[in-house]
């Protein structure tokens, strides 16, 4: 396991970076691949999920508790809230209107989001929002941020039905990240972010070759 730290944006975000993040990788994929009770369970992922296996949930946060807490400034017991499979799953031209722009998880400061990449296609980024210069979503800017972004949809329209992959009139990119097999990203799920779908993007349901990641969540808990 190696790992980095990069700081994002103005803000200086950290986002930990993380490869060959669990030993039995293949294994998981193939766990994800025999399952056949994937749904839809979000109405912001773009796509399917399936509880994934609370050994590899608590083995993969007991294993980076220590270097979460130092990163992310935490001194608290870290509660697992959610650990799925997911595939990306949705064509561009189905998508709705929420999931065409970057997206937060939470304001809450203490959640963190391990997205963990069983596929080597895609990515992730992370962005600003122009106009209020806002890149991390906190309690007291949330309402103004959305205000904000309703207004300007309202004078320029909806924006087009396609994932996000770059600067758009609304949102400036500021970091991205590529997949790779195996790769961990973990950030505060109140970065706006978003995945990264090339254009002509063709959904495939088959976990072995699909966009399939392991999306866990945490929260530290005093």
């Amino acid at each position: 396991m190696e790992s980095r730290v990069d700081y994002v944006g103005h803000g200086r975000a950290p986002v930990l970076v993380i490869e060959d993040a669990w030993p039995e990788a293949n294994s998981l994929r193939e766990t994800a691949a025999q399952r056949n009770n994937y749904s839809r369970t979000s109405l912001y992922y773009p796509g399917l999920r399936s509880a994934a296996p609370p050994e590899y949930a608590n083995g993969i946060v007991e294993s980076l508790a220590d270097l979460l807490r130092s990163t992310f400034g935490l001194d608290a017991e870290l509660a697992i809230t959610d650990s799925s499979f997911s595939l990306v799953t949705v064509p561009p031209e189905q998508l709705v209107p929420f999931q065409r722009v970057p997206h937060y998880d939470s304001t809450d400061q203490n959640r963190l989001a391990l997205l963990h990449y069983l596929c080597a296609s895609g990515g992730t980024s992370f962005y600003r929002h122009r106009s209020t210069g806002l890149e991390i979503m906190t309690a007291d800017v949330e309402e103004q941020y959305i205000r904000t972004v309703n207004a300007e949809v309202r004078g320029t329209g909806m924006p087009p039905a396609k994932y996000v992959d770059g600067d758009t009139a609304l949102f400036e990119r500021i970091a991205s990240y590529s997949a790779a097999f195996n790769r961990l990203l973990v950030y505060r799920g109140s970065m706006l972010h978003s995945v990264n779908v090339a254009a002509g993007f063709v959904p495939d349901p088959d976990p072995r070759t699909a966009r399939l990641t392991v999306n866990t969540f945490v929260v530290a808990r005093s």
